[in-house]
Order: C-alpha cells, then structure tokens, then sequence
C-alpha cells in the first residue's frame, strides 16, 4: 500500500464516526464522487478507472499492454482528454483550451480525481476523499518508477501539504469595465464596410471588410461577450496583441464595443493559413527555411516579452500574397515572468510537447518543439499521428518523445540538425529562438516571394475540391 493510500484510508477512518453521527440527523447532499485510480503493484496494471475511460482506452486502440507498461502516459492522456471533452462537447478541435493556466490546471484535476455531475445516494467506501489539490499529483509522481512499491509503514503520519493562493479572477463587470477604456468609442460602420463572412465557431465569426478611407482589406472578429464563458481571455488576447506588435506577427488594429457585441480588427492576410499549402504543395527545404525564419523571429520577440504562444501549428501561421509569413491566434498565450515555469496542458495536441503532455513545468520552449512538428508539416504534409485519434496522440508523445521521420535519407543534414535542435525530449538540450535563428538550415532560406505559386496552387486545388 502506497503512502498516499494509507494517507487517504486514514483520513477516512478518522472520519467513520462523524460520518455515522451524520447520517443520523439528516441525508448527506451535494455529495461528489471522487474515483480512486491507483497501479497495482503486483501486475502493473492501472486500476479504479470508470468506465467511461475504459471505453475510451480501447476506442483509442491503447491495449492493455500499453497500459502497464507507460501506466503514467495513459493517465496523463486521460486527464487532458476527459477534460477537454467536457468542455468543448462535440467539436471538431477536441482538445484546444482556452482556460488560463490557473483554471486549467484546477479544472484538469478535478477531470482525475473523477468529479462528476452525478449524486450518489451514498459516498463509496473506497472512493480517493481528496481535500488537498496537489495529493493526487504526489501520487502519480510515484508511479513513475518502481519505489512506488515501497511500503513506508514506519511513517506515523503523512506529510503537511502546502497551502497555495490562488488567483483571482476578474468579474464579467469587471472585465467589460477594463474593455471600455481600451476600445474605440467611435462607430465601426463610419470606418469599415464588411465585406464576406470567412469564418465562425464558438469564439466568434470572421469577417473581410475594408477600410473606407484606406481602401485595404482587414479581417473583423465580431463577439457577442454575452455568449462568451471566458471573457477574462478575451481580454487578455486583446492586451497583448494590442502591446505586442511585430512585422511577423499578424498585428491588432483597433477594437469597437458595442453594447454586448466586440469587434476586435485585425490584419488582414489574403494567402491564408500555411496549412492549405503544407496539405496541397510539396515544398522545397529553402522555402521550409524561410518559412522558419520568419516564425523564429516572431517567436524570438515573444519570448523576449516573456510571452509563450503554446499553439504554433501550420494552422496559425498566415501567408501574404507577397510572401510574408505572420504568427496569428494569441488565444492561448500566457504572460510570464522570466523564470516563471508553467504547469498545464493547453494547446493542440498533435503539436504538444512532451513536457505538456506529462504537465512538467514548462517555459517558452514549448514553441519550439511546436515549431519542429511544423517542420515535419512541412516535409510530410501533415504532422506526426495526425490519423491517431487525439487521447492514442497523446499517449505516443508521452512514450515516444521525439517522433519517427518518415524519409529521412532524402533530408539535409542541416535540416535533420535543425529537428534535432527543435525535437529534443530534454527542455536543457532543446534549443532557444534566438539560437535557431542562427543555424545553419536557415541559411538555406530562398526568398519569400517562392511562397507565392505554392499559395496559389493552394488555392486552385482548395477551389476544385470546393466545386
């Protein structure tokens, strides 16, 4: 029996007795159900999961085999998957979050000590009655070598668990108050005719519209903060695209309120998301290295304003039609302090690192690793176990580390170096934006304007599948 069992069956003898005088004056109510997932010892198989993850183990294709051998990596997966399924119920983009790393980390727990909805007539006798956040961590910590086996029944008490403050979060009132004395308090329709709606989705819908005065096109992401659960992050998005503003990044404008409706107006890019052209064209190593030096220097400049972007894909990386390459999508950055780590899992999960996947602390170098699956994007057309269902993606970033490339006998030294640089499991070896800037595959950039027939083939191939 591990410590944190004996902590727990302790706990909950200590309290038999006031839970009988309980019962005695009246029924318990609001009661939560919390599971108790342990590894048994003896076999090394996970034991205690609800069915419900049981079902989506083998939905997943994740045997029982794998789940004795990497016991860990499957309830790391399973942490994120079943908190991002209850969050974002039947959309396509299963596991993108937009909670803070406060609310996420919170919530994510609560997703594995087995929080449900649900009230039980009766509190389970061997159910985990977890009051300390941090317990269940200090449990899986454990299961990550054999020591988990030790018995320690010499210690008479468990250890004290530190008390951490939390955040405080910012009310809606007080939120649409910081907004008023952002926006502009001018009428969006004076300067702007919208053009065509591009795009919609629980955030928002996108919109082209152009500048009556300038005659340019911009994009216009219209919100209605009334169906808006977090608008403390919209917010935030706001603020530091509003203070961070760089030729790579794709640059804030302005931002209307009216009433409840935001319109925030932003660049506009007309070649559209680097994906179209990593699926349709086939790109040469130069235009891969120009690509990259132009993301690493968006990076480089985030990273020195303390921010991580934690989404970089190919999804996020916008195209011009005279060739530049801008970063976009501030939805899930996160402000830090110069040596602040962060401990949570957001992000898209095929381009997660694995230090995300297994929530080690973390800094502003889970970009980088995003950025090396871009590569891989670029080279193969799409990133590693993109035909994996999202919780198997997990689980294989967290046994695998560093994926397979396919082809690689056809790469450049230079390039395979530079993945190298990026993909190393180890943060210590991984590199920095600034050093990267500086390798040698970069060298290798051709000019920007040998994006453009790569974006309009794109485009043709995207119009006749669309016809």
């Amino acid at each position: 029996m591990s410590l944190f069992t004996k902590f727990k069956t302790k706990q909950w003898n200590m309290k038999k007795d006031d839970l009988q005088r309980a019962s005695d004056i009246g029924v318990p109510f609001s009661v939560k159900h919390n599971i108790h997932v342990s590894v048994n010892n003896e076999t090394g198989c996970i034991e205690g999961l609800p069915d419900p993850w049981i079902r989506l183990l083998k939905q997943n294709n994740i045997s029982t085999t794998e789940q004795s051998q990497n016991p860990t990596a499957v309830l790391q997966a399973l942490k994120f998957y079943a908190h991002s399924m209850k969050k974002r119920p039947g959309q396509a983009k299963f596991l993108g979050t937009t909670e803070t790393v406060e609310e996420e980390a919170e919530e994510i727990e609560n997703e594995i000590t087995g929080e449900t909805d649900r009230k039980p007539q009766k509190q389970d006798v061997f159910s985990d009655t977890t009051t300390q956040k941090g317990d269940l961590d200090e449990a899986i910590d454990k299961m990550k070598d054999a020591s988990i086996t030790s018995d320690h029944t010499n210690q008479a008490e468990a250890p004290s668990l530190r008390q951490k403050e939390t955040k405080k979060k910012m009310t809606d009132n007080e939120v649409m108050e910081t907004l008023k004395t952002i926006v502009n308090t001018g009428d969006p329709h004076v300067t702007y005719a919208l053009d065509k709606k591009v795009g919609s989705g629980a955030s928002g819908t996108v919109f082209i519209a152009k500048n009556k005065k300038t005659n340019n096109n911009v994009a216009i992401k219209s919100m209605d903060l009334l169906q808006q659960p977090k608008k403390e992050l919209i917010l935030t998005e706001i603020l530091v695209m509003k203070e961070n503003r760089h030729p790579n990044l794709v640059n804030f404008l302005d931002c209307y309120l009216m009433d409840t409706n935001l319109w925030v107006v932003m660049e506009y890019l007309e070649g559209g998301a680097l994906t179209d052209v990593v699926e349709e064209t086939v790109m040469r190593e130069g235009q891969m290295a120009a690509v990259c030096h132009e993301i690493l220097q968006a990076l480089a400049f985030l990273h020195s304003n303390q921010i991580v972007h934690r989404d970089i894909k190919s999804d996020n990386v916008l195209l011009g039609m005279d060739g530049s390459v801008k970063v976009t999508d501030f939805g899930f950055c996160a402000q830090i302090a110069p040596e602040e780590k962060r401990q949570t899992m957001v992000g898209t999960p095929y381009w997660m690192a694995p230090e995300v996947v297994t929530r080690k602390h973390y800094g502003n170098k889970v970009d980088i690793w995003s950025l090396g699956i871009l590569v891989l994007e670029m080279i193969e057309g799409e990133p590693p176990y993109l035909n994996e269902p999202p919780l198997k993606a997990l689980y294989l970033i967290a046994t695998n580390g560093k994926p397979k490339i396919k082809n690689e006998e056809k790469l450049s030294p230079e390039l395979l170096d530079f993945l190298d640089k990026c993909l190393a499991v180890e943060v210590d070896k991984r590199a920095t934006a600034e050093e990267l800037l500086h390798h040698m595959f970069l060298e290798k950039a051709e000019s920007l304007f040998t994006i453009i027939p790569l974006i309009k083939a794109a485009k043709q191939v995207k119009k006749k599948q669309a016809h």
